[in-house]
């Protein structure tokens, strides 16, 4: 890993890590998040995982306003990251246990 590619994991890292405790706080069934990136295809390959207990807490996110307040969160925390993604629902899967 490059001494920029330390950089921007570090401050994605950062950036998720405020989103992570924020979302636990707001959204029940909300277990993680984590990231994945391929540094050589950066930052198109920078995907975000988030982790929910069941189907059914996941499902009920993705209706929620939750859904779209957590994605928004995540790109403007990314973007003061110098991440730039021009359409986070590309970067972002969801998961359960």
């Amino acid at each position: 890993m490059r001494k920029t590619d330390k950089k921007y994991d570090k401050a994605i890292r950062e950036a998720l890590t405020d989103v992570c405790e924020l979302t636990m706080e707001k959204v029940e069934g909300f277990e993680w998040l984590t990231h994945e990136v391929n540094y050589q295809r950066f930052p198109q390959s920078l995907t975000v995982r988030l982790m929910f207990k069941d189907r059914q807490t996941l499902a009920g996110f993705e209706r929620s306003d939750d859904y779209q307040a957590v994605l928004n969160d995540i790109q403007t925390r990314l973007t003061a990251a110098g991440v730039t993604l021009k359409n986070i629902n590309q970067h972002i899967e969801l998961d359960t246990l």
